[in-house]
């Protein structure tokens, strides 16, 4: 399965549907399943305190070095054809000459499962996968 490593609280604000649009500097042709990876890396708090707050989120609720869902990948648009609103703007960098990736059917783990995570597009086995469990997580 194909999975893609994103700095915690990007991460958990897609597995909870808070972020549906994932900004990047380049475009991909895959479309399909994608897991979505917390970075073991932690950036300082003073960097995320706003969004963890906006999102009501705690430390805890954060997933480090773990997947914490599944989502389709279902199409890519330059940001310049795109119109951000609501809290969208508050979890990504719509500037232009940017791709905006746009993410369906999000399917949270109930136990998140540990992946080495990478730069870019990256394989994962299915193994990892396809036993776990997942939260209903349709929106209300």
């Amino acid at each position: 399965m194909k999975a893609i490593s994103l700095w915690e609280p990007w991460a958990t604000a897609v597995a909870i549907n808070l972020k549906r649009f994932e900004t990047r500097s380049w475009s991909t042709s895959y479309r399909g399943p994608l897991l979505i990876c917390a970075s073991k890396k932690r950036l300082p708090f003073v960097r995320i305190v706003n969004l963890l707050l906006l999102a009501r989120l705690t430390l805890n609720d954060l997933h480090y070095g773990r997947a914490v869902c599944i989502v389709d990948f279902v199409d890519i648009l330059k940001t310049e054809d795109f119109i951000v609103s609501g809290i969208e703007t508050k979890f990504g960098d719509f500037s232009a000459g940017r791709f905006v990736w746009k993410f369906d059917n999000i399917r949270r783990f109930i136990d998140p499962p540990w992946v080495r995570g990478k730069q870019g597009l990256f394989e994962v086995s299915d193994d990892l996968v396809s036993s776990a469990l997942f939260e209903d997580n349709r929106l209300k």
